[in-house]
């Protein structure tokens, strides 16, 4: 009996080694005690559970190990497929101009052409709408008319002015409570009536809260303020908004809908609704603390009405276009109203050198002083422009201007000098990465007149600059075949067909 058990146990061991490895110290552990349950003098039947017990807790051992080399597994895959940083394409200092190679290759492959690429790894996707935003209609067939039509539709009027002093007001005297040195100005850049397509996303209502930093930042303290929020200008604002934006929503009757803190000027966006009085609609509106851009856009369209009315008119179809189409809503990396407003006058700057429709920005009166350097002033005399095209002739002409001939990668945008030329040195190139094949391109160059070094260009990305192309190529093409309804077609994400 004794050399049938020991038989039995060392076939046994001998199945232990193969399934045990040897690097591995508990199973290892488990050989010996079955080794020296061999030797030990037990019955049979406690002999084969002895054994039978270590080869199952072996097994248990080996498939809990498996389970937790997995994850480690499946994250080095990852890995392999998601790249580092240091493996990326290094971008270059944009901040100078030694990228005359790289800006060669680029006028190779078509100096005036916008990006062509549009591989997006996550592109807008329609989602269904309970009211949807229809074409507008016209009474009038021709172009001219339809437009001088529009236009009477979307420009703010005097009761669109005093219902938005009104809106300031109740910001204000809500905010008096913790803010007793506050200021709140209002500004509107469109009708508040037709204030419908991508209306809460761009709203046409800018509502701005005026506060010395040394006092926001003394009557805010008691809300986490510290010294390295005070040095920071943007922080402070941030801190404001949501202090101020918390005492609207819940006093004031506004509705918070969305914020914007990653801009230079953070912001967020409220809903004024029907119960405040005001109106029988809701207005969307975007408040900010000690913001400058909506001052800078209001003195320009302002101005602009004053030099050449059609210059106030073109601004503010364009602006109705690039809303409708959907391409100046900056958090998507679109170009932003303003800066539309801008691409609007650098046209009428320049699209006759010989009788320019408006002068170099230093030739402003109002808007020339809240430059932050003076440029000299242009001694030649300037004068309204003869031409007779009308507004819808002058809308056409910039389609065809953005679409066709300014040269998008080699000239830059600046109302400052009013000139087609290079990028000045003080402004920097923005470099476009594309994701896919991880190339770089120079996207477009708009100066801030009002601040030298900055390039509003830089919000745009693959998507964005992929979605100018089309709209410029697609405005281009029915200003000359087409009809301005469709044209002010509001813009949706294509329908992605289920498999």
């Amino acid at each position: 009996m004794a050399i049938s058990v020991k038989s039995m146990a060392s076939d046994l061991v001998s199945g232990v080694k193969l399934v045990l490895r040897p690097k591995d110290m508990t199973s290892v552990g488990l050989l010996i005690a079955a080794v020296v349950c061999v030797i030990v003098p037990l019955d049979i039947s406690q002999l084969v559970f002895a054994i039978a017990g270590a080869l199952g807790f072996s097994a248990i051992q080996m498939v809990q190990s498996k389970a937790r080399s997995a994850p480690n597994a499946s994250n080095k895959k990852a890995g392999l497929l998601k790249p580092k940083v240091a493996d990326l394409p290094a971008v270059p200092h944009m901040k100078t101009r030694e990228l005359s190679q790289q800006d060669n290759k680029l006028k190779q492959v078509g100096r005036r052409a916008l990006p062509q690429s549009c591989s997006v790894s996550q592109p807008e996707v329609r989602k269904p709408s309970s009211m949807p935003i229809l074409a507008p209609t016209f009474q009038s067939n021709e172009w001219t008319a339809q437009v001088t039509e529009l236009l009477s539709q979307i420009a703010p009027t005097v009761d669109d002015e005093r219902i938005v002093g009104r809106l300031a007001r109740r910001v204000e005297d809500t905010l008096k409570a913790i803010l007793p040195e506050v200021e709140v100005v209002g500004f509107a850049s469109g009708s508040l009536g037709r204030n419908k397509a991508f209306g809460v996303a761009v709203p046409e209502v800018d509502i701005v809260a005026n506060v010395n930093p040394v006092v926001l930042m003394k009557r805010l303290s008691g809300k986490g303020g510290n010294q390295a929020i005070a040095n920071d200008p943007h922080k402070l604002r941030k801190m404001a908004i949501r202090a101020c934006t918390d005492r609207l929503v819940a006093v004031g009757g506004f509705k918070f809908r969305r914020s914007a803190f990653r801009g230079e000027e953070p912001k967020v966006t409220l809903l004024a609704p029907a119960s405040l009085g005001l109106t029988t609609d809701a207005i969307p509106i975007d408040f900010s603390v000690n913001a400058a851009v909506p001052l800078y856009n209001a003195a320009l369209l302002t101005e602009c009405g004053q030099l050449e009315p059609r210059a106030r008119a073109l601004i503010l179809l364009v602006k109705r276009w690039a809303k409708d189409r959907g391409v100046c809503h900056a958090a998507k990396g679109h170009l932003a109203p303003y800066t539309w407003g801008l691409l609007s006058i650098f046209f009428l700057q320049v699209i006759n050198q010989d009788e320019p429709f408006l002068p170099k920005l230093s030739n402003f009166k109002m808007a020339s002083g809240l430059m932050k350097q003076q440029s000299t002033h242009d001694e030649r005399a300037w004068s309204p422009s003869a031409s007779t095209d009308s507004v819808g002739e002058l809308f056409k002409a910039f389609m065809t201007f953005y679409n066709t001939q300014f040269d998008w990668r080699a000239e830059a945008v600046s109302v400052r000098t009013g000139r087609r030329e290079k990028p000045g040195l003080s402004l920097p190139l923005h470099v476009v990465l594309h994701e896919v094949d991880k190339t770089t391109e120079i996207g477009p160059s708009i100066e801030d007149p009002f601040n030298e070094a900055k390039n509003l260009g830089d919000v745009m990305n693959v998507a964005s600059l992929c979605r100018l192309r089309e709209e410029l190529q697609r405005a281009d093409r029915l200003c000359t075949a087409g009809s301005l309804a469709e044209l002010l077609e509001p813009w949706a994400p294509p329908v992605v067909q289920e498999e």
